[in-house]
């Protein structure tokens, strides 16, 4: 299973303890080496980016958690699988 995580805040809140991949998306490069720095999970990637458009491929990922926008967003439509 693939996830996205919209923003550094969320990318520790375990809701994919059994993600094979994790992404986490941020607008801050500082957050993302942050978390970088902290933990040297291989499940995890880490991409600059946030909604309105995510830098991620069509039907990309199997869930996308810590938005704070409805389920039906076209870009969270667009990544999911």
């Amino acid at each position: 299973m693939r996830v996205a995580v919209l923003g550094a805040a969320h990318a520790r809140d375990g809701e994919f303890a059994g993600a094979e991949e994790i992404i986490v998306l941020d607008p801050s490069p500082a957050e993302l080496e942050r978390l970088l720095a902290e933990d040297h999970d291989p499940r995890y990637t880490y991409l600059l980016g946030e909604l309105p458009v995510l830098p991620l491929p069509d039907a990309w990922v199997d869930s996308v958690v810590g938005a704070e926008v409805e389920a039906d967003d076209p870009e969270l439509r667009r990544v999911r699988r």
